[in-house]
């Protein structure tokens, strides 16, 4: 089995692991606040990453480090868990949870097209056509004008987007230019430590001694911290040495489908046909973007 298909298995797997814990917390969401449900699932995976990385892997602190290197990981610990996380979840809470996958998904075309700026890696036409196929699916899935609930919803979800986006091109820079500085297990955990303290610290200031949250929840949260931030944040700093940032980044958008499928046993959602098409669209641009046939170069640019 080669390098590039074992790692886009992996990553499938977890997306899939990742699609079950977020329609469930999207029944959380009704009972707790997005800014607690968001705090506590980083504080879940801080001491899971935390106990994984020292105990476990017996790893020790890096103090070889350079500044840039130091740059690169507040930068990534900035925008994967104090803006995406919190504008994810405030989404979630305005957007049914099908159509909150549906747009998070895109996060793969954005990260095409800022990996031609930021990293250089041209994408073959046939990958760029499928970016555009994929993207065209939008508008059949939207077949009338959002309410303004549900815009203010998008332009959340948009927001995160395009920070997570940002995201993985900078997990993909640092990895291609300084993985031997730092384990992808290590960049995880000094990337939620850096990004995700000052808004533990917060809600331990403001809601620590009055939050009151069922079994259920709880467990929910748990399972949110472990494998939608935790689990999924090692994996995809792993399959990032082989897989460049949008293959990636596609590849998990295959977590829309899998949400869509869950979502109708344990949300009691129904998708509708212009759901399904554009939904189906989005696969087939998916499947596209992961081919690599050699063209000619005319085909590349």
């Amino acid at each position: 089995m080669s390098q590039h298909l074992k790692a886009a298995i992996t990553l499938v797997a977890t997306i899939f692991i990742a699609a079950l814990v977020t329609v469930l917390a999207k029944v959380s969401l009704e009972r707790v606040s997005a800014f607690s449900f968001n705090w506590l699932q980083i504080l879940v995976a801080m001491v899971f990453l935390t106990g994984y990385t020292f105990l476990w892997r017996k790893e020790s602190l890096p103090t070889h480090l350079t500044r840039a290197q130091w740059l690169y990981i507040l930068a990534i610990g900035f925008c994967n868990f104090t803006m995406v996380r919190f504008l994810f979840l405030a989404g979630l809470e305005l957007l049914p949870v099908t159509t909150h996958a549906y747009l998070v998904n895109f996060v793969g075309l954005v990260t095409m097209f800022l990996s031609i700026f930021l990293l250089n890696e041209r994408p073959y036409l046939i990958q760029f056509l499928g970016a555009l196929i994929a993207l065209s699916g939008l508008t059949v899935y939207f077949d009338s004008i959002p309410t303004p609930e549900r815009i203010s919803g998008i332009i959340f979800v948009a927001l995160g987007v395009f920070f997570l986006a940002l995201t993985n091109n900078l997990i993909r820079r640092f990895m291609v230019h300084h993985k031997s500085s730092v384990s992808s297990v290590m960049l995880s955990t000094l990337a939620i430590w850096i990004g995700g303290l000052p808004l533990v610290a917060i809600g331990i200031l403001t809601e620590g001694s009055e939050l009151t949250i069922g079994l259920n929840d709880a467990l929910i949260i748990l399972a949110n911290g472990v494998f939608s931030l935790a689990l999924t944040l090692i994996v995809f700093n792993h399959v990032m040495k082989v897989l460049r940032s949008y293959e990636a980044s596609l590849l998990a958008s295959t977590g829309v489908i899998f949400v869509a499928l869950l979502a109708i046993p344990i949300n009691h959602e129904i998708l509708s046909q212009h759901q399904v098409i554009g939904i189906s669209i989005l696969f087939i641009g998916i499947i596209l973007t992961q081919f690599k046939i050699p063209f000619l170069s005319i085909f590349r640019r």
